[in-house]
């Protein structure tokens, strides 16, 4: 018989997946809302060509979509499949967390992924990383920094870890001064500012890495040409969520190299 500890993580991990795919649900719906210029939280959800008020039928996080054929069952109008992308998101991200992220740290996990989709949903549909949003990643760890008792010698990491967002900054800003353009996002590098509480100054540097590795994967099939103004947040969440569940094996394999 599967022993107690292997019950209990497959119990928390299918009801946290599916709190995930509820949040991408409703991040997608209060996000598209947001970029409409309407309310977020404004009525019951509806079809975006039709205006018909959604049941809960069709509104089960990600069956819904598959089992209509990304089609509204109301008018046959195509769903955008950006919701059913949200609500994976949202799955996967509070599965992997439940499965390599213990407990009681957990917690400060799977809020800041829950935050970290919203921002790369509003960042996807405006080119913007809004201020309260990153705003609410700080708060968030600054709770959970006492809540834990972590010890004086993490400030110390915070700082180091905030020098990888810093250097970044000044290569971006010469890049900027000699090209005459825009290289990079401001709300990109406040979120990696942000991000540098989280991690550590090598997990920092990975995250770059990965997130740089995942918008040149998704750039080249999208056929994105040079110029393109890429909204570089979703990539960045990303690259976190990968960071935080498998950095750390990864880092020390490298150095094991040497």
């Amino acid at each position: 018989m599967p022993s107690e500890g292997i019950i209990i993580t497959v119990y928390l991990c299918t009801w946290l997946t599916v709190l995930g795919a509820v949040w991408g649900s409703f991040a997608d719906c209060a996000v598209s809302r947001w970029a409409a210029g309407e309310r977020m939280f404004a009525g019951r959800s509806r079809c975006a060509a039709c205006g018909h008020i959604l049941s809960a039928l069709d509104l089960i996080p990600v069956f819904s979509w598959l089992f209509r054929r990304g089609r509204c069952r109301y008018c046959g109008e195509k769903i955008p499949a950006d919701c059913l992308a949200a609500e994976l998101a949202g799955a996967l991200g509070f599965l992997i967390l439940g499965l390599t992220v213990p407990l009681p740290a957990l917690g400060q996990w799977i809020i800041w992924w829950a935050l970290l989709l919203a921002l790369s949903l509003a960042d996807w549909a405006r080119r913007i990383i809004p201020n309260p949003l990153l705003l609410a990643l700080l708060i968030n760890r600054i709770v959970w920094f006492f809540v834990q008792k972590e010890k004086f010698q993490e400030f110390l990491n915070i700082f180091m870890s905030c020098l990888v967002p810093a250097a970044l900054l000044a290569l971006v800003l010469l890049a900027e001064r000699l090209l005459g353009r825009e290289v990079m996002g401001g709300g990109d590098i406040k979120l990696l500012f942000v991000l540098s509480f989280y991690l550590d100054w090598a997990n920092m540097l990975l995250l770059l890495l990965v997130s740089c590795i995942f918008g040149i994967l998704w750039s080249v099939p999208a056929g994105w040409k040079r110029g393109t103004a890429v909204p570089f947040g979703p990539f960045l969440a990303a690259g976190a969520v990968v960071t935080v569940c498998f950095g750390n094996p990864v880092i020390q394999w490298y150095v094991g190299l040497f």
